[in-house]
């Protein structure tokens, strides 16, 4: 023991001025270890440790009072580092993994509260190290949590050491987990009983002893007196015969309101006695007593508001300030209210009082409601009989609960300041704590899951071994292909349905408001060219399909060629060279300017035009081409392979649609040989969309001679025209439409020659002796005589 305490001091003298750093801190103490091993009993070697450094805690605490007198920084450095080097050694496994705390737990019961502070200040500072590895509800854990809560009981809920209370629950909130069941009800014991107004008290038996002596030794007056008592109990019957005053009625009433009023305290603070015969029933009666005087104290206080808001000059209707709850409630705290009769009417006027017992009737209710027999039945198990009771709410008491709840609910927000606020507040924490009893009733199942794992075989040294994966390594892949550009989407309209409609040709409604009648040429048409899309679009298909496995085999065979082969240097193609051609012996004669050829042989060359002029220069005779050795062909360059295109099997959809074209095509032809006969040399094989065509043109050209009717004449007109410059082309003259174009051009005429003239004249001649056309105002046409 003596090495121990020689080596514990050289460490504390070894120490450099706080703070000291873990690892300075670390490599001293395993120092000090180190040096007493040999020296020590490795069985009593941790108990003479943690003697060790709690002597030399306490011996430090010992000196708080003196301390703080003078330097308390220099006492709480001192205190802190030491508490530093019990951790150390803890973690060196050179003492027990509970005794920091069990050092805490007594050292905390020794301090004052201002010590108390600065040694939690040092806990929330160690606390990843003072909590690894702690399991909840076992070890280290119960001890943290009973030295906190010890430490909670010390402290006042009012006054300056309020955050101290909220630092301590903050802490345990993030120490333990949200599923610790240390702070829960698991019993569902209920707190102290209400023993105020209102509750019939059993008298003990010690206090009816006591009565009954008392009687007996006043026996013996009341027989002497028992003429003069008489007398007066006859006088009390005849008051008691006589009505009440008013004045009494009110008192009675008053204080039948009392006791009814603080009644209602004994379910709120034990809901167990519903388990009595009668009590709801009593408790139905008191609350609809007490609800009716809380609205009319609501209703008063709210026309007081009203009435001191206008009591001012002007008679607009001012905003009401908003008034923040937490400044509104500052300063409001009573944690048990009098009990006096006489303070009754006052405390119902008080606003917070009368919030105060709506929160309460609320609290009470929504607890009832768990004890219908739907909501009993989906909770109650074996397991937690402590939270059942022999209590069931019936029908019509279920619909009594849930209308005073709507009443309730109502009369809190009417209250001031900031009653709605309120009252959503407090429907929001109900709401809430519903969960957290379900969870307590079903005896506080873990809601935390455990990480996804999977198992998977992997090969290790030629044998397979399950592993356990998590979910990142799992979806790895997974990840990497949702990354990947996505494919081209087949459905160019959405669907295949949506783009099938639109290749086919609909576009509208519209399109579909004219069924298919077997009657209509255009309607087999139409079925044709529906076919013909059906066609088109299936071939697209095909392609696709076709084009998607080339490719594919086409990586196939590239991907094992390369790992087949190896990349050797291909040779240098040699490049040939290209001598310049040689130069013509002679440049080229430009070519002579074309000469107009003429419409006929027997007419002469058009106006404007000259004669081409003989040419004087002599044609020079052809001399002998000179021999040239033939040169050397250079090598063509390889042919360019170009691939075939796909030839598509034979589909048998593509000729389902063959066929069902081919039959509306005669179909059509069935039902237009009636009508159209004489149309159908244009059609050439049977076209139906040909016959459509010149069934159009003929309607056109009929609808345009109705629109025209003398149309026809002046045809027939312009066609005689014609037939006589038809006979003078047959002798060898000029086409009627050049004779229209020259006829009208006397300059023109002129150039002619003398054949030409003679023709041009007949042609006017023939014109001039037509009759003359004219037309009237309306620009109809009239003939003349």
């Amino acid at each position: 023991m003596q090495a121990i305490d020689g080596s514990l001091q050289r460490l504390l003298k070894a120490l450099p001025p706080p703070p000291v750093e873990r690892g300075t801190l670390d490599e001293l103490v395993s120092s000090a270890i180190a040096e007493v091993e040999s020296k020590t009993s490795a069985d009593n070697r941790r108990t003479q440790w943690e003697y060790a450094l709690r002597n030399e805690v306490f011996t430090l605490a010992a000196t708080e009072g003196v301390a703080l007198k003078g330097q308390p920084s220099a006492y709480y450095d001192g205190l802190k580092l030491r508490l530093d080097v019990v951790l150390a050694f803890t973690e060196k496994d050179a003492c027990d993994q509970t005794f920091p705390f069990n050092l805490l737990y007594d050292l905390l019961e020794t301090q004052t509260i201002p010590s108390c502070s600065h040694i939690f200040s040092w806990i929330e500072s160690r606390a990843d190290r003072l909590t690894e590895n702690m399991v909840p509800q076992k070890g280290k854990a119960l001890i943290l949590l009973r030295t906190l809560n010890d430490l909670l009981r010390r402290l006042s809920k009012m006054g300056s050491t309020t955050l101290f209370c909220g630092r301590i629950l903050t802490f345990l909130s993030q120490v333990f987990p949200l599923g610790e069941r240390s702070g829960v009800n698991l019993r569902g014991e209920y707190g102290p009983t209400w023993d105020g107004p209102g509750v019939k008290k059993d008298e003990p038996e010690d206090v009816k002893m006591e009565l009954t002596e008392e009687a007996k030794q006043s026996e013996d007056q009341m027989q002497v007196d028992e003429g003069a008592k008489e007398g007066k109990k006859e006088e009390a019957k005849e008051e008691v015969k006589g009505s009440p005053t008013p004045a009494e009625k009110k008192q009675q009433q008053k204080d039948e309101f009392y006791r009814t009023f603080w009644s209602l305290q004994l379910p709120f603070s034990r809901p167990s006695v519903f388990t009595e015969p009668h009590t709801f029933e009593q408790f139905k009666v008191s609350v609809n007593k007490v609800l009716p005087v809380i609205k009319e104290a609501t209703a008063k206080e709210r026309a007081l508001m009203g009435s001191k808001a206008n009591s001012g000059s002007s008679h607009k209707r001012r905003r009401e300030p908003e008034v923040n709850i937490d400044a509104a409630n500052q300063g409001y705290f009573f944690s048990k209210y009098l009990t006096s009769p006489e303070l009754l009417d006052l405390e119902i006027a008080d606003t917070h009082f009368r919030r105060q017992f709506l929160f309460q009737l609320l609290i009470l209710l929504n607890h009832l409601l768990t004890f219908t027999r739907t909501a009993k039945a989906s909770w109650s198990t074996p397991r937690n009989r402590s939270l059942q009771m022999d209590f069931t709410l019936g029908p019509d008491d279920e619909k009594w609960v849930h209308e005073t709840v709507q009443k309730t609910s109502e009369e809190l927000r009417q209250t001031t300041p900031n009653g709605r606020v309120f009252a959503e507040t407090v429907a929001v924490i109900l709401e809430r704590e519903k969960n957290w009893i379900r969870w307590k009733n079903e005896l506080c199942t873990p809601f935390d899951k455990a990480p996804w794992v999977q198992e998977v075989d992997v090969e290790v040294n030629g044998e397979l071994v399950k592993k356990r994966i998590g979910l990142e390594e799992a979806t790895r892949d997974v990840r990497r292909k949702l990354m990947e550009d996505p494919e081209e989407f087949p459905h160019s309209h959405g669907t295949a349905a949506l783009t099938e409609i639109w290749e086919m040709g609909w576009r509208d409604m519209s399109d579909l408001e004219r069924p298919f009648q077997p009657g209509d040429v255009h309607d087999f048409v139409r079925k044709v060219k529906q076919e013909d899309a059906r066609i088109e679009m299936r071939k697209k298909q095909l392609a696709k399909q076709a084009e998607r496995i080339a490719q594919a085999r086409a990586k196939a065979i590239a991907a094992s060629t390369a790992a087949s082969t190896v990349a050797s240097p291909a040779p240098a193609a040699s490049t040939p060279s290209h001598e310049p051609a040689p130069a013509p012996a002679s440049a080229a004669a430009p070519s002579p300017a074309p000469t107009p050829v003429p419409l006929h042989p027997s007419l002469p060359a058009k106006p404007g035009t000259l004669p081409p002029k003989p040419s004087s220069t002599p044609v020079p005779e052809s001399a002998p081409a000179p021999i040239v050795a033939p040169k050397p062909t250079p090598a063509a360059p390889p042919p360019v392979v170009v691939p075939p295109e796909p030839v598509l099997p034979p589909d048998p959809q593509i000729q389902q649609y063959e066929e069902n074209k081919q039959r509306w095509s005669w179909l059509a032809l069935r039902v237009a040989r009636e009508k159209y006969l004489r149309l159908f040399g244009a059609i050439g094989t049977g076209d139906i969309l040909l016959l459509t065509k010149a069934m159009e043109d003929e309607r056109k050209k009929i609808a345009e001679e109705a629109a025209n009717p003398n149309k026809g004449d002046k045809e027939e007109a312009v066609a005689g025209s014609q037939s006589a410059v038809s006979i003078a082309d047959s002798k060898g003259d000029l086409t009627a439409s050049e004779s229209v174009t020259a006829a009208p051009s006397p300059e023109k005429s002129e150039a002619l020659p003398e054949e030409g003239k003679s023709v041009v004249e007949e042609a006017v001649a023939m014109e001039d002796a037509k009759p003359v056309v004219a037309q009237d105002g309306e620009g109809d046409v009239k003939m003349d005589g």
